[in-house]
């Protein structure tokens, strides 16, 4: 499968909530995925059970993707950009988005998102993860 292929394939598992068959047959069991920003689900997510759970919020999250393009570099990285969506109390928020993807042993290896307007990522995500009350969160329950 061609590089960008995979990438392509990942969007459409992705769009039908199908993780077991984007973690079983294209993320590469050592991978990581790091996401920017301030936010409950921004950081490095490393191995492919912690994608997975990342993956799962994002599901969550309902952020829709369009005007979607890819290209492939000379070394086999795969560039993509698009438009996120997403709403919140009837605001709509948009991400314009680019992320690399490298590949390894044919499966998707190393990801790196790269936000064009990381505010408005970290505000959505923040309206969408609400972290727990002060007691709880002191207790480590966040």
């Amino acid at each position: 499968m061609a590089n960008t292929d995979l990438v392509l394939r990942m969007y459409d598992l992705f769009s039908k909530g199908d993780m077991e068959t984007i973690k079983r047959e294209l993320f590469h069991p050592d991978m990581t995925w790091n996401m920017p920003g301030h936010h409950p689900l921004s950081g490095k997510m490393e191995g492919v059970d912690a994608v997975i759970a990342f993956f799962t919020a994002l599901f969550q999250a309902g952020i829709r993707v369009d005007n979607v393009h890819f290209g492939e570099l000379d070394d086999g990285t795969v560039v993509e950009k698009h438009m996120g969506h997403g709403t919140v109390d009837g605001q709509e928020y948009l991400f314009p988005t680019c992320t690399t993807y490298g590949i390894k042993d044919g499966k998707i290896y190393e990801v790196q998102v790269h936000t064009a307007d990381q505010h408005s990522v970290d505000r959505y995500m923040w309206a969408k993860f609400k972290l727990k009350g002060i007691p709880a969160r002191l207790e480590g329950n966040y």
